[in-house]
């Protein structure tokens, strides 16, 4: 019978020592274990730049490691970006031949039979002081009959002729890139001249130059255009494939938190380096076959009494080949990656 409210004290002195025991072990716990602390913006760009830097690296010993699939796409790339870059390389070239060009749509002003050399030169000063003149130059009646008479061929025929039929005359070059409306005007204006018997232009080699050009740069936005979209399928479906090699992977790094972001970069460098490899290579080739041209196309331009000379792609022109290649490059990887990284669920 006294051994019951023994037991009872017993148990009760228990009770408080396992509920102090828990107290102080939870005030031990609060005061020694792992504290929530914030991260500042600072030290989460820092880690976010340096995180960019190791996978920037390890992406291209990757593409190292495997030089054979690698080379594949990178000459796919480069040659996909060198045929628009040959078309504006030789765009560029024929735009030196502007001032050939100017001087066969240049205006001829043919003077009164009569007219003075002093009159002729005085004209001529006058007319280049027009905003809309290049440049002029004032042929005698003599040096026009010297010339023609070298051209033709017929100078024992000229001999024969007791005065000289060629008049004096005046070329006038207007700027290349003058529209028609504005030569128009120009031409009406030099023939209003009081010595000016006539003037001449031809207005149809000026419009099939025009188009000539318009139809190249054209032609080099066109099939620009559709080569960008043959690169971004190229690159897009690589990454495809190397998405697929590592899905096991992928749902891995989900399952611990992994961001599609942090999922999503690696192969977002790797296009980038795709598309920068590329474009250097084919920076490469427009220099091979510029140093292949060059000579031949030296000796043409000498046998037609030129000295024109084969130019290489500027400066500017290659960065920018290069800045495209690597967004190229870029946006297909994350076309693809955007494409197929939500069907891979942890």
């Amino acid at each position: 019978m006294s051994a019951t409210p023994d037991k009872k004290r017993g148990a009760v002195a228990s009770s408080r020592r396992t509920a102090v025991g828990n107290q102080t072990a939870r005030s031990a716990g609060t005061s020694s274990g792992a504290s929530a602390q914030k991260i500042g913006i600072g030290h989460r760009v820092v880690a976010w730049l340096a995180h960019n830097q190791l996978v920037a690296v390890e992406t291209l010993l990757t593409l190292l490691a495997r030089p054979a699939s690698s080379l594949l796409t990178w000459l796919v790339v480069a040659i996909a970006l060198t045929l628009p870059g040959a078309l504006w390389m030789s765009l560029t070239n024929v735009e030196q031949l502007s001032g050939n060009f100017q001087q066969s749509g240049r205006i001829t002003l043919y003077l009164q039979s009569g007219t003075t050399t002093a009159d002729g030169l005085a004209l001529e000063q006058r007319i280049q002081q027009l905003g809309s003149v290049v440049e002029t130059e004032y042929v005698s009646a003599d040096q026009a009959l010297a010339q023609f008479s070298e051209a033709s061929g017929l100078s024992n025929a000229l001999d024969m002729l007791s005065e000289n039929p060629l008049p004096a005359t005046i070329l006038v070059e207007p700027p290349l890139g003058l529209p028609a409306e504005q030569l128009q005007r120009l031409l009406e204006q030099l023939e209003s001249f009081q010595i000016v018997a006539r003037a001449q232009l031809d207005m149809a080699w000026l419009e099939r130059l025009r188009s000539i050009l318009a139809l190249g740069q054209r032609l080099i936005w066109v099939l620009g255009i559709m080569l960008a979209l043959a690169i971004l399928l190229v690159v897009g479906n690589t990454i495809r494939l190397s998405i697929a090699a590592r899905v096991d992977e992928i749902r891995v790094i989900k399952l611990v938190g992994g961001t599609d972001a942090y999922v999503r970069r690696p192969f977002l460098y790797t296009g980038l380096w795709y598309g920068m490899v590329g474009g250097l290579l084919a920076w490469l080739m427009l220099i091979g076959c510029w140093l292949l041209l060059r000579n031949p196309v030296a000796e043409l331009s000498s046998l037609y009494g030129s000295g024109f000379e084969l130019q290489p792609l500027s400066a500017s022109a290659a960065l920018t080949l290069l800045l495209g290649a690597m967004l190229l490059g870029w946006l297909g990887a994350w076309w693809s990656v955007s494409r197929h990284l939500h069907e891979i669920e942890p």
